[in-house]
């Protein structure tokens, strides 16, 4: 999970800081057209060059695949942006229940319901009659946090019924970065499942604050 980050990481910086030697040496003009193309080229040049680890081989040819199918409208420069402020700003220094519950706090001040206490061990249907709703297995969290250090040692979901963008902005906070499973179907019935991983390594992309 470290490596998948750190060459994320370097992906995003590498590609970004080609693009603003492009701009500066004059080799394409300063337009977001300009900027577009030559990322999308640049992906796809990396991806040839067997660049970085295969870990993030996955995403590159994702991006590969926005850049030829929506050109222009890939908007992969902001994506870059977005991912390198993200993980620029976010620790990978241990996680602690502290923390994570006041995420919970936070969303309880904002009116979302809170539910901690049931095992979520099969499909479930939790009422919340309209209300934002968020709800953690007891079982997964008692399995995930150290009792003596009190600090996340396996990933925790987040079942998630409400803004999302609410959710990963206060998370963010309080140095905390979730990872999508599903954005609906979980196990809890309208939830989505977002996951917390042991110092915020997780194997896939993060989802970034709406200030990232």
């Amino acid at each position: 999970m470290t490596v998948f980050r750190d060459e994320i990481h370097k992906v995003v910086t590498k590609g970004l800081e080609a693009l603003d030697r492009a701009i500066e040496g004059n080799v394409i003009p300063n337009n977001p057209v300009s900027a577009t193309n030559y990322m999308n080229v640049w992906v796809t040049k990396v991806i040839k060059d067997q660049r970085f680890d295969s870990c993030v081989s996955k995403i590159l040819l994702e991006w590969q695949k926005q850049a030829r199918t929506l050109g222009t409208k890939a908007q992969l420069r902001k994506t870059f942006e977005a991912l390198k402020a993200t993980l620029d700003g976010a620790p990978t220094n241990v996680i602690s229940a502290e923390s994570i519950q006041a995420l919970y706090a936070d969303l309880q001040q904002k009116g979302w319901l809170i539910t901690t206490e049931y095992e979520v061990s099969r499909k479930v249907t939790h009422q919340t009659q309209g209300q934002s709703s968020l709800v953690v297995c007891s079982a997964q969290w008692q399995k995930g946090i150290d009792t003596e250090t009190q600090a996340l040692i396996k990933p925790v979901s987040l079942y998630v019924r409400g803004s999302v963008q609410e959710v990963v902005d206060l998370a963010y906070r309080h140095g905390l970065l979730l990872f999508k499973m599903t954005d609906y179907k979980s196990l809890v019935k309208y939830h989505g499942e977002f996951v917390l991983f042991p110092n915020n390594q997780g194997s896939a992309l993060p989802e970034s604050p709406s200030n990232g």
